[in-house]
């Protein structure tokens, strides 16, 4: 007789553990989960079963799909106390949700957080600088929020709102860039680092016209990328080459017209190093319309490391970040400053690594970094 697969006991045990989550108000409403691969990592199960789990969670309304965004809670909690949790909350606020980075920041937020008694209350500001501010006042005036971890939508200059609560000693906390003229703990990767390493890469590979790829409005991450790439450019006697500085919008899509216009120039480039993942993904659907081979006519090096970036056709070599490990480590920060008024100031640049796959054309032995 053949024995029963314990497949459906491991389903209903997720199912479980994540509807007690939410009823128990430790994921609040509006709060988004993490993806459905991170998920299945933490929960050692096949990621099909967890899209089961969250179809029956999604069709008992405790949850809800954003196609393009991700997965948030949508029930209000039904066992959340008055006092406890809704106390002791931490608000993560992000420009925007279109890929496994921000998920990955909120899972190591939230196991921080989690393991010292303290839930997260997520926002999404849809990349607007008018919403962001109007999130962060709500979020200082409601009760129980004792602090605040931000991904901001730019690093331009300080507002008054953000000035105001660093001259409070309000528990600030930013993450992946820093705000210009902003005296305040954050956490981010080592992005010059990598744009040194993405670029010195493209160069040990023989190539010496190689474009940098960016977003027209460059937050510090981006600007410190560029300045990795210009460094290790003028290390190898190369001059930059303003016109193989290209600079495309990217919210709400990536403007791919543009790109298109880039790639088409006389003197193409044989390399480009993109600033981002995304930007590498649109490279790579542009040049497949003109018959451009990667990486026989063009190579390509991202930045990220996106779930994504090993399920393309042709797998993305980037430079990996370590988003999981930013959200826990923004985490500690802004528990130590919760937890003590005279908190001095602490910045984190966490290290990044080299991957190498196909699209640079390069053998997938070499690795680079920590």
């Amino acid at each position: 007789m053949q024995k029963p697969t314990k497949e459906p006991l491991l389903y209903m045990r997720i199912y479980t553990a994540l509807k007690q989550r939410i009823e128990s108000g430790e994921w609040s409403s509006g709060a988004m989960l993490p993806s459905e691969h991170e998920l299945s990592e933490v929960y050692g199960i096949s990621r099909g079963t967890i899209r089961q789990v969250l179809a029956k969670l999604e069709n008992e309304d405790f949850i809800r799909r954003e196609r393009g965004k991700g997965t948030f809670i949508s029930r209000p909690s039904v066992n959340k106390p008055t006092s406890g949790l809704n106390d002791h909350s931490i608000s993560f606020i992000v420009p925007y949700v279109r890929d496994s980075f921000v998920s990955s920041i909120l899972l190591g937020l939230e196991s921080v957080a989690r393991a010292n008694g303290y839930a997260v209350i997520f926002h999404h500001v849809e990349n607007d600088i008018d919403n962001q501010e109007r999130v962060i006042r709500e979020a200082t005036q409601q009760g129980g929020v004792a602090g605040i971890v931000l991904y901001p939508v730019n690093s331009n200059a300080a507002s008054p709102i953000l000035s105001e609560l660093i001259q409070k000693s309000y528990p600030l906390v930013l993450v992946d860039r820093y705000i210009r003229g902003l005296y305040s703990d954050y956490v981010t990767s080592d992005n010059f680092g990598g744009g040194m390493n993405a670029t010195q890469h493209l160069l040990a590979l023989g190539h010496r016209r190689i474009a940098f790829l960016s977003w027209v409005d460059l937050a510090t991450t981006m600007k410190h990328r560029r300045l990795g790439y210009r460094h290790s450019l003028l290390e190898a006697g190369i001059e930059p080459d303003p016109g193989l500085e290209w600079e495309v919008m990217g919210y709400p899509e990536i403007d791919q017209v543009a790109l298109e216009e880039q790639l088409l120039q006389p003197e193409r480039p044989t390399a480009i190093f993109a600033a981002n993942d995304q930007l590498a993904i649109a490279v790579q659907r542009v040049v497949r319309s003109l018959n451009i081979s990667v990486p026989e006519d063009l190579a390509l090096v991202g930045f990220d490391n996106l779930d994504i970036s090993t399920q393309l056709d042709i797998p993305l070599t980037t430079i990996a970040q370590r988003p999981f490990e930013i959200g826990a480590t923004a985490g500690d920060l802004i528990l130590y400053q919760i937890k003590n008024e005279t908190a001095c100031v602490q910045r984190r640049i966490l290290p990044v690594q080299l991957i190498v796959r196909r699209s640079c054309g390069a053998s997938e032995a070499i690795q680079k970094g920590p």
